[in-house]
C-alpha cells in the first residue's frame, strides 16, 4: 500500500534529520576557523534541510493515500470467496458483483437518528452499508445471492468535564455484520425440500463467532442470515469460514431433498 510506504520513507527521512542534527551539534561544539569545518557544517545544514522538505513531502503524500486507503480484508474476502464458488459454477458463468469502498459515517448509509436512551441531549445515529453483495448460478441451476452488511452507531452530544466546562462528544460503536444468502432451486430437483422445513435450525452449524438470525426454508428458495461479533467483523478468515459453513449448511439440507425426492 502506497501510504505504508510513504510511511517508511517518512520515519527514514525523520531518522536523517535526528543524525544531520546530531552531527551538526558536534561540528558546533568542536567548531574552529578551519575551513573545512564551515565546509562540512554548510554541507550538513543543507543535507538536513533537504530531509526536512522530503519528509514533509511523504508526509503529505501519506495523508492523501491515507483518505483513499481501501479496506484489503474486504478485497481479499471477495476474492476469497469467488475462488470458491467458482468451482461449482459454469466456466462460461458471470458473477454479478457489487463490492463498495465506502466508509461507514456517510449520508447514503445513515438510516436514523434517535434520542440517546439515557443521556440527557445526546443523538444516536445508526448506520447501515452494504459493502458486498453477489450474485450468482451453480451448475445445479441454483441461484445464490449473498451480501455482507456491516452495521454501527455513533452517539454524540455535550458533556460538562471536571473542570466545568461543556466540551462536544462523539463516540462510535460497531454493531456487527450481517450475513445475508438466499438460495434458489428448481423445485423438480429438490422438490422434497418442504419435508424439511422444521430441520433447517438444526442444520445450520455456524463458527462460535457468529449468530444464527434467520433460517427459513420455502418450496423455492433457502434463506439464512449470521451476525458476526464486531470483533470479527475485520477477520478475514473469520467471515470466510462463515460464509462456507453457511453455503455448506444449505447444500446438506439440498442434498437431503435431493435423496428424498427420488
Amino acid at each position: 500500500m502506497k501510504q505504508k510506504e510513504y510511511g517508511k520513507k517518512a520515519l527514514f527521512y525523520f531518522l536523517g534529520i535526528l543524525t544531520s542534527c546530531t552531527l551538526l551539534f558536534i561540528l558546533l561544539i568542536s567548531s574552529n576557523n578551519h575551513l573545512i569545518f564551515s565546509l562540512s557544517m554548510i554541507g550538513l545544514f543543507l543535507v538536513t534541510l533537504a530531509l526536512i522538505v522530503a519528509c514533509i513531502y511523504t508526509l503529505v503524500k501519506r495523508s492523501q493515500y491515507k483518505k483513499t486507503n481501501i479496506s484489503n480484508h474486504r478485497y481479499n474476502l471477495t476474492k476469497q470467496i469467488l475462488q470458491m464458488l467458482g468451482r461449482d459454477m459454469d466456466k462460461a458463468s458471470v458473477f454479478d458483483l457489487k463490492l463498495s469502498f465506502q466508509p461507514m459515517e456517510i449520508d447514503n448509509n445513515k438510516i436514523g437518528t434517535n434520542p440517546h436512551p439515557y443521556k440527557s441531549g445526546w443523538k444516536v445515529d445508526s448506520y447501515r452499508n452494504e459493502w458486498l453483495r453477489l450474485q450468482g448460478q451453480f451448475l445445479d441451476k441454483t441461484r445464490f445471492n449473498l451480501s455482507l452488511t456491516e452495521l454501527s452507531k455513533k452517539e454524540y452530544g455535550w458533556k460538562r468535564g471536571s473542570s466545568g466546562k461543556q466540551k462536544y462528544k462523539t463516540k462510535t460503536k460497531g454493531m456487527g455484520l450481517d450475513i445475508d444468502l438466499k438460495l434458489s432451486y428448481p423445485q423438480s430437483r429438490y422438490g422434497a425440500i418442504k419435508v424439511l422445513q422444521n430441520e433447517i435450525n438444526s442444520a445450520v452449524k455456524l463458527p462460535q463467532s457468529s449468530t444464527l438470525r434467520l433460517a427459513k426454508v420455502t418450496d423455492k428458495s433457502i434463506n439464512i442470515s449470521a451476525r458476526i461479533a464486531p470483533q470479527f467483523v475485520e477477520v478475514q478468515n473469520t467471515l470466510y469460514e462463515t460464509i462456507a459453513a453457511m453455503f455448506l449448511s444449505c447444500y446438506q439440507v439440498l442434498n437431503l431433498a435431493k435423496l428424498l425426492s427420488k
